[in-house]
């Protein structure tokens, strides 16, 4: 059991230069042979979880935490796996690692999987300050930055097949004609993304280009990748299938944060399997739609997707329900408000159900309105856009 000690306010001078709510995840041990245990509890600004290597993490640890400070022992797959999933469930929170005998490789590897440094055991008190306070550092400049890029709207799918990619290509259409700077549709359905072939676009280069390109990454070439036209611009998914794992999250934030700032919004087309940098990518959605439909199937595998979103600290202010593939019968076994008495959230907006129209033209690479213009899919389609509009503040 974790055990938690509050070690008091910051000091007005010397160690943090920055405010933040800082936990410390390590055992009894490893903190009595650290340098901060010798120091005057009123000069730190942490709060102590005394925890093992291996044990698991309650949420209830984790709290209002703004940093983790969280120890490791690398060759331990329990300690690893914890780290893991600590990183998945909370990544937005920075994450700072404390290990023994860290060798370059493992420490690029740890980067590689989202944590955002590494230090030595036992802690010595002038690398834990300098370590938290570059971390705050740049997280401060990070959200300054942040401020005026163009919104994110991530479209999650509950479950394969629901129809999310329909859904986002046709926002990503409408946002662009409606909006100024028009609207970038990235897929990051990197294994089997269509988003694409449904718009009828054709590029030579794919995200795989954008996320190869490291620091070299830059507007330019994210405008060369992206086939643009009539105010939508798509980044396909790649043409090879690659481990979603290797994805570097941190080059995935860099190509996002290039396109909020070539475009006016940003659309992601989310994967049906999710990888650590899945959760980052949402992270930076400021609206996020889940698209269901009335099957059992759907809305148990929705629930859990909300499950984690809650878990993971994501503001349900953000989250909203599209219920797909809507049918008027009249014997329907489970209704609109049936999907939202059992996901607990209300049902955003509803788009119905013409699978031959759809799938014809997905077909032809066009929109549904392209080839009936009257169609009720391409009708709630346009107002689900007009309602994320308004969600977003723009109306």
């Amino acid at each position: 059991m974790g055990k938690n000690i509050d070690m008091g306010p910051a000091a007005s001078d010397g160690f943090l230069r920055l405010n933040c709510k800082i936990k410390l995840l390590i055992s009894d041990e490893e903190f009595g042979r650290s340098a901060l245990s010798r120091d005057e509890f009123s000069d730190l600004s942490f709060e102590l979880v005394s925890l093992g290597a291996d044990a698991p993490v309650r949420p209830d640890m984790i709290g209002d935490a703004e940093l983790l400070v969280v120890e490791l022992h690398a060759g331990d797959p329990r300690s690893m796996q914890r780290l893991t999933a600590l990183r998945a469930r909370y990544p937005a929170i920075p994450l700072i690692v404390a290990m023994r005998d860290g060798d370059l490789a493992t420490t690029r590897a740890l980067i590689r999987q989202g944590v955002d440094d590494v230090i030595a055991l036992p802690i010595q008190r002038a690398e834990f300050d300098d370590a938290v306070n570059n971390l705050l550092a740049a997280t401060a400049k990070e959200a300054t930055r942040e401020a005026g890029l163009a919104p994110v709207i991530a479209v999650a799918q509950s479950v394969g097949g629901i129809g999310a990619t329909t859904v986002a290509t046709h926002l990503a259409h409408y946002l662009g004609a409606i909006g100024e700077g028009g609207c970038c549709l990235v897929d990051l359905d990197l294994q089997f993304g269509n988003a694409a072939s449904y718009l009828g676009r054709s590029s030579g280069l794919t995200m795989d280009d954008l996320l190869d390109a490291g620091t070299r990454a830059d507007g330019e070439l994210l405008r060369t990748v992206a086939a643009a036209d009539e105010g939508i611009a798509v980044i396909a998914a790649p043409e090879k299938i690659a481990p979603l794992e290797a994805v570097e999250v941190d080059q995935l934030m860099r190509v996002l944060d290039l396109a909020r700032r070539q475009y006016g919004h940003v659309v992601l087309d989310l994967p049906g399997n999710w990888a650590n940098w899945t959760l980052s990518a949402i992270d930076k959605a400021d609206l996020i739609l889940l698209v269901v439909d009335l099957s059992i199937g759907s809305l148990r595998q929705a629930r859990r997707r909300l499950t984690l979103f809650e878990e993971t600290g994501i503001d349900p202010a953000r989250i909203r329900i599209v219920a797909n593939r809507i049918e008027k019968r009249m014997f329907r076994t489970i209704g609109v408000q049936d999907a939202a008495d059992a996901l607990h959230y209300p049902v955003f907006a509803t788009v119905h159900s013409d699978y031959a129209v759809v799938q014809s033209a997905q077909d032809q690479g066009v929109l549904v309105g392209s080839i009936a213009r009257k169609n009720k899919v391409a009708a709630d389609l346009a107002a689900l856009a007009e309602q994320v509009v308004g969600a977003l503040g723009g109306g």
